[in-house]
């Protein structure tokens, strides 16, 4: 039987234990692809087969409740192939509502022994204080980009890190290593609550652009992998019946290739500003955007160089986000829609075209 340990880098699946050894200094680890390369999967078996406690974080308690429907007849646990695999067997069991804890239980489904891990729902992070989790060594978030029609809320981002702080703060003060965060999702939507607050949707949007498959974002201990079907074959796997039929559509595109395809990036690209006019700035997430107007056809740019616009609003005080709302947003928004604007960057597109998704107005 295959050790838990013991990993084969070049089995076509992805391993999240060469991402540790290869960017050991990072704090969060950001991992999107299509279906199939076994995120999930290899995180489990490295820290369990290291015998290192971590956080499972799914985003509702429903998430939760179901993972706890751990039977013969029943089993959506994560662990389900592990156990499969490596014969473990492992289970969860509910701990308070939206809370759960990985198990090594007998024949008869009885637990012994500490929590291998636990499973945490995003929006039970208010109990979680009162449990100690210091002994954790990561978190990971479970598909944190949400499937379609899925409900999401503005402050996850914020709930995410107020956990990730509350864990790591007791880990410091007991002189242990630093918390990793492990984000992974498949790509379907480049922006969300959670990218949004991390400040890294133009940094994976430039990853998906370039080609490559890693980047550190420099001097934030953040890294970014984007796997590929070069990077693991077993992603080639998929012949015949909806594959054939789907695969050249957006959807085949995402689920298939792993691109962000539901995204558009066909209004986001630099263009020059001579000739044209600065209206506004404004702040958002630390920079300062220009607002430019061209006259001779009525087109928007909204771009990170510099300007003498008179005119500035800074979105992180709640009047300016309501007067840039009113005042500038509308416009924009329509002018994107006939056409007439260009976005330097995905978050300034997004800003602008989702803007009561990051603002209450």
């Amino acid at each position: 039987m295959t050790s838990l340990i013991t990993e084969d880098y070049k089995d076509g699946y992805y391993h999240f234990s060469k991402d540790l050894k290869d960017y050991p200094d990072c704090w969060c680890y950001v991992v999107w692809s299509a279906r199939g390369p076994g995120k999930t999967y290899s995180l489990l078996r490295y820290y369990t087969g290291q015998g290192l406690p971590f956080v499972y974080m799914k985003r509702t308690k429903d998430d939760i409740d179901i993972i706890c429907m751990d039977s013969d007849t029943a089993n959506l646990s994560p662990y389900k192939d592990i156990n499969r695999d490596f014969g473990t067997n492992i289970h969860a069991k509910g701990l308070h509502r939206g809370i759960a804890g990985f198990y090594n239980c007998d024949e008869d489904g009885n637990a012994y022994g500490a929590p291998l891990a636990y499973a945490v729902a995003l929006n039970s992070v208010g109990k979680v204080k009162g449990i100690g989790l210091s002994e954790c060594e990561a978190i990971c978030f479970d598909e944190f980009i949400p499937q379609p029609g899925e409900v999401i809320r503005r402050a996850e981002g914020r709930q995410l890190l107020d956990l990730y702080m509350t864990i790591r703060r007791d880990r410091v003060r007991r002189g242990r290593p630093d918390l990793k965060l492990v984000l992974f999702a498949n790509a379907n939507e480049i922006w969300t609550p959670v990218t949004d607050i991390l400040e890294i949707t133009d940094d994976m949007a430039q990853l998906e652009a370039s080609g490559q498959t890693h980047t550190v974002i420099e001097g934030r201990g953040i890294m970014l992998h984007r796997i590929t079907r070069e990077e693991c074959p077993v992603l080639e796997e998929k012949t015949g019946g909806i594959y054939e039929a789907m695969k050249d559509t957006a959807w085949g595109r995402m689920a298939f290739g792993g691109e962000y395809s539901f995204n558009d990036f066909s209004n986001v690209r630099k263009i020059s500003t001579k000739k044209m006019q600065p209206l506004y700035k404004f702040i958002y997430q630390r920079r300062e955007y220009s607002i430019y107007l061209r006259e001779r056809d009525a087109v928007y740019y909204i771009t990170l160089s510099g300007s003498n616009a008179p005119e500035v609003y800074d979105l992180d005080k709640e009047n300016d986000q309501k007067a840039f709302y009113m005042d500038v947003v509308l416009d924009i928004r329509s002018a994107c829609i006939d056409g007439r604007a260009v976005f330097e960057t995905y978050t300034a597109y997004n800003l602008v075209m989702n803007y009561k998704k990051l603002f209450a107005v």
